[in-house]
């Protein structure tokens, strides 16, 4: 089915327009996945906590590329609806550019203060003697990762998400494969999971760097532009949300990891990374639905199509709550066999990553739900809004019940810190899009 972002979207149309990207984000979840796997059983649960502990920090850089990918989607695609072509071309090979030089800067800049930043953030030194080499290899690919996380959102604007699809079968393949060939085979240890990760980043951001820099099917290629500071702003202030959503994740991550380091020891980071990992794949539907909603949404917010608006938010909000009970079940059932696979040579580590996912995974039930909101906003080019319900759910409540919870109930309680923050965040979702129903959606207060 041919389906363009012009297009009237029912539920099945939804679902099968987001079922590349899906696909895309499940598999590039994966890359995390193996290597956690790799990592755990091959070098050891210290080894496996020095990854948790320093990926979310070359995480929170990274995703500066869902910054330009997100903004930059629903502002060329805004273009894209009023007409204006040549105007979203300019505005995208910008925004690639720009990512790239960023991305080299913050590459440096990781590689030299690596060391100051793990012992701030509380790494043993048994943990930065895996993390170090971990660390500053991956930021040699950071560049690269970076322009990567911003092509996801914008093949979708390019109607093009079969493409990141493709990509991310390749990716997974060669994380595998490397994986296995520099962990185990060659035993080049952490510097071989690193080298694997940034091999499969090399094939998300440089082959679409090919692909637009030649003439193509899509809508979008590389043209020659003038430097819009407007537009770039613009693009930085609407993407901010999801930027700031996944930046306050990777340090809300590190919180978790101070409190469990003070409560758990390192069996309890290793643990939450058994969490962590899989709670990429159980929510890869909601992060897909909220990539194909930056696109869809600022489509038809450019053609002011005000019914349409109003469909794609029913419809999301009803698709996200669906899949978040869903979620919440498989992660009940599978608890115990996810925890078998990374961690089950210890088994009181078993024993407590089972614990801990299972309820941990109360908040997949009205995540998406939160998420979509946010991405809903951002397609309206109401980055502001959008960032407001990102720092909230990411970082504020959760921060909060990080560092409140167990001082009231233990430590335990740091299982359900994000499902706390979810059920306070939704309140702040339904009051926003009440709020701002006038401007949006056409309606009267």
């Amino acid at each position: 089915m041919d389906i363009k972002l012009s297009d009237h979207f029912t539920y099945k149309k939804m679902l099968l327009f987001a079922a590349p990207t899906i696909g895309t984000v499940l598999i590039a979840i994966t890359y995390d996945i193996i290597d956690g796997f790799f990592v755990s059983n091959y070098i050891g649960k210290t080894a496996f906590a020095a990854v948790n502990i320093i990926y979310p920090f070359q995480l929170m850089l990274s995703v500066i590329g869902y910054m330009f990918g997100t903004g930059g989607s629903a502002l060329i695609a805004s273009e894209l609806g009023r007409g204006k072509e040549e105007r979203a071309r300019q505005i995208f090979t910008m925004l690639i550019k720009t990512a790239f030089t960023i991305g080299v800067a913050l590459a440096v800049l990781g590689f030299i203060f690596l060391p100051e930043i793990g012992e701030l953030i509380g790494a043993t030194p048994s943990i930065m003697e895996y993390g170090l080499p971990y660390g500053r290899t991956l930021f040699l690919f950071l560049p690269v990762m970076i322009v990567g996380y911003a092509f996801q959102s914008i093949l979708i604007t390019a109607e093009k998400p079969q493409l990141g699809f493709y990509l991310s079968i390749a990716n997974m393949f060669s994380n595998i494969i490397f994986d296995y060939l520099f962990i185990v085979v060659f035993q080049w240890e952490m510097v071989g999971a690193a080298v694997a990760t940034g091999i499969g980043a090399c094939i998300n951001g440089l082959i679409p760097l090919y692909y637009f820099s030649r003439p193509n099917s899509s809508c979008l290629h590389f043209t020659s532009y003038k430097f819009d500071g407007k537009a770039l702003f613009a693009t930085c202030s609407n993407g901010l949300s999801e930027m700031v959503d996944d930046m306050a994740i990777s340090v809300v991550f590190v919180f978790y990891n101070i409190q469990l380091l003070r409560f758990m020891g390192e069996d309890g980071v290793a643990a939450f990374g058994v969490v962590v990992f899989v709670e990429g794949i159980f929510t890869a539907i909601f992060a897909a639905l909220c990539l194909e909603a930056n696109s869809i949404v600022g489509y038809h917010f450019g053609a002011q199509n005000h019914l349409e608006l109003r469909s794609l938010l029913k419809k999301g909000i009803v698709l996200n709550l669906g899949f978040g009970i869903l979620m919440f079940v498989l992660a009940q059932i599978t608890a115990g066999w996810i925890a078998e696979v990374y961690v089950g040579y210890d088994p009181s580590v078993c024993a407590l990553a089972e614990e801990a996912l299972k309820a941990f995974s109360l908040a997949f039930i009205l995540q998406g739900f939160n998420i979509y909101a946010a991405a809903y906003f951002t397609g309206l080019n109401n980055g502001k809004i959008s960032a407001v319900i990102a720092i909230c759910r990411t970082f504020l409540f959760q921060t909060l019940a990080i560092f409140g919870l167990p001082l009231i109930f233990g430590a335990k309680s740091l299982w359900v810190c994000q499902a706390v923050a979810e059920v306070v965040s939704a309140g702040v979702s339904i009051a926003l899009l009440y709020i701002y129903r006038q401007d949006y959606l056409g309606e009267k207060n």
